[in-house]
């Protein structure tokens, strides 16, 4: 309804949100347009973010061999390949940046003779004195430290490995094997990392699987990645005695 008096529509109780001043239309278009422009430029930026984190994460990471699925996991293979890892300390996540960020200058060039490796996926992070998986970048704990691993791209031998200045790393060639994987998106934190890890040993559990190792988790994508196209996995090898 109008106020003569004041020359403005005033809020009816049936229009709560109509606050239109008859008397700015102009200033009604100014926010109109602005927020029109605000939700092209987010619209935007949601699309470029996206396609970074798309594009980020396509890079070569190990192939295997889907064996089976079950509820809650499925049995993979995997081939043999060559690691390139070093040893490091702090807490979980900054153990995983230390050895990231130093396995990231070897295959970006600090070697002899200063060759580029292709980056590889996924980071893996795991308990035990052991590397327990395949994966282009691998973490494992020990007393003493954590070991942080890159696997390297197929197309390398040990023999063809350009030697990294860093003398902290080393190389070692796994075997294949076969292992259980549960996947999951979001952000990997830790404490989200060790709900998946119980989850999965409990399925194993619950089927009367009795694993080799200590489970491990994978984190394929770069930080910047939306949390919905994030691929995490966490796995367990299998006991070579139970083979399929």
């Amino acid at each position: 309804m109008f106020d003569f008096t004041s020359g403005c529509r005033l809020i009816d109780r049936h229009r709560p949100y109509d606050v239109l001043i008859a008397g700015n239309p102009h200033t009604v278009s100014i926010v109109l347009r602005n927020m029109k422009i605000l939700l092209i430029v987010l619209g935007a930026l949601f699309l470029l973010w996206l396609a970074w984190g798309y594009f980020g994460s396509r890079v070569e990471s190990p192939k295997y061999q889907l064996i089976s699925k079950h509820e809650g996991y499925e049995l993979r293979k995997y081939p043999a390949f060559i690691e390139a890892r070093v040893k490091v300390t702090g807490d979980y996540r900054e153990g995983l940046n230390q050895g990231f960020r130093r396995l990231a200058s070897y295959i970006f060039g600090a070697n002899q003779p200063a060759d580029k490796i292709a980056m590889t996926a996924p980071v893996l992070e795991s308990k035990g004195s052991k590397i327990a998986m395949t994966a282009p970048v691998a973490e494992s704990t020990s007393d003493s430290g954590r070991w942080v691993s890159f696997v390297m791209p197929a197309t390398y031998s040990m023999d063809l490995l350009p030697k990294p200045n860093d003398e902290g790393i080393e190389f070692v060639e796994t075997k294949d094997r076969y292992v259980y994987v549960k996947r999951f998106s979001g952000y990997p934190t830790e404490k989200r990392v060790r709900k998946m890890k119980e989850r999965l040993m409990r399925a194993l559990e619950r089927d009367g699987i009795h694993p080799e190792s200590e489970p491990s988790a994978a984190f394929y994508n770069p930080p910047w990645t939306p949390p919905f196209m994030m691929r995490n996995e966490v796995w367990v090898n299998q006991d070579p005695s139970g083979l399929p």
